[in-house]
C-alpha cells in the first residue's frame, strides 16, 4: 500500500538549547533591556585606544576604495545578474565613501 503522504524529514537530535550562552544573553537582554557588550577577546580585530576620530575617519576611506576597486574588478569579470549585483554593491560603497570622505572635510573645516 502507498502513502499519500511523504514521511516528514527527520529531526535532528541535537540540543536546540546546547549553545547555553546564547540562551543567557537572550534572557538577561529581555529582563534587563541592556544589550551586552563582546568582550574585547570576541573580536577579530581590536582598534587601539590611541586612535584618533580623524585617523579612523581616513582609515575608513581608505577601506572603502579597496572594496570598491575590488568590487569594480570583479563586476568586469561577469555578466547579466551577477554583474548588476555587484555593481549595485559598488555603488553603495561609493555612496559610503563619499559620506566618510564629506565627514573628513568637515573635520578639516573646523580644525581651520
Amino acid at each position: 500500500m502507498e502513502k499519500s503522504v511523504p514521511d516528514p524529514p527527520e529531526t535532528s537530535t541535537d540540543d536546540p538549547l546546547r549553545d547555553r550562552s546564547a540562551l543567557y544573553r537572550a534572557i538577561d537582554f529581555h529582563l534587563t533591556g541592556k544589550q551586552p557588550a563582546p568582550p574585547d577577546e570576541m573580536r577579530f580585530y581590536n582598534v587601539s585606544k590611541d586612535v584618533s576620530f580623524e585617523d579612523t575617519q581616513l582609515y575608513v576611506a581608505d577601506l572603502l576604495r579597496c572594496a570598491s576597486v575590488t568590487a569594480y574588478q570583479c563586476g568586469d569579470q561577469l555578466k547579466g545578474a551577477d554583474r548588476a549585483m555587484v555593481y549595485s554593491i559598488w555603488h553603495l560603497l561609493e555612496i559610503a565613501k563619499a559620506m566618510v570622505d564629506h565627514s573628513i572635510e568637515c573635520l578639516g573645516m573646523k580644525k581651520g
